[in-house]
């Protein structure tokens, strides 16, 4: 079957990505160095964070932990009150996720080659990227209760370590549900090479 052989290649990929993990990490610092050179960023910085920023701080406030939005002007997006300091928690636009939908569409490109509806390939591409959105967030908001509760050694890990891991696990997930439940076998009985 068609849909057995591409997740096993969506799966043989993740597991690469797991294996070449510290390669990779050091990459998207690279990277992302690069892209903060050319100032592309700025556009996500002023609109998606402070957003998300939001959304972290309405969630972690759920968990019990003090913390405060920062005013526009200044460079931490939230702060944590612990005891009776405040300690800035910076979110910037690499911390958003941006890997993770780069995976997405990547594994999207190689899952959707099957003969699918195209509405049900709709409904699959609005679950993978509303789901690597929400899991993104909850990855900020556990990377958040780190800082908080544990320290910022132990979530600076968490955050280079356990996004990977998190966003490995989505995907697994994603595939296996996209295939049971949502892509559907499209009218043209010619499958899509």
């Amino acid at each position: 079957m068609d849909q057995k052989r591409t997740f096993k290649i969506v799966i043989l990929g993740l597991t690469m990505l797991l294996v070449t993990l510290p390669f990779v990490t050091t990459f998207n610092s690279v990277l992302t160095e690069l892209v903060n050179r050319i100032g592309f960023y700025r556009t996500i910085q002023d609109t998606i964070v402070p957003l998300e920023s939001r959304f972290v701080v309405f969630i972690v406030r759920l968990f019990g932990v003090p913390a405060y939005l920062a005013n526009r002007g200044e460079t931490a997006s939230f702060y944590l009150l612990k005891g009776k300091e405040y300690f800035p928690v910076q979110l910037q636009w690499n911390c958003l996720g941006w890997q993770s939908l780069l995976l997405l569409g990547i594994s999207l490109f190689v899952g959707l080659q099957g003969n699918f509806s195209r509405s049900s390939m709709i409904q699959c591409i609005l679950f993978g990227l509303i789901g690597t959105v929400l899991i993104n967030i909850f990855r900020m908001v556990f990377i958040t209760v780190g800082i908080y509760y544990v320290d910022a050694v132990f979530a600076s890990l968490l955050h280079d370590y356990f996004a990977a891991f998190v966003t490995v696990i989505w995907l697994m997930f994603f595939w296996w549900f996209s295939y049971s439940f949502v892509l559907e076998q499209g009218s043209n009985p010619e499958v899509r090479k």
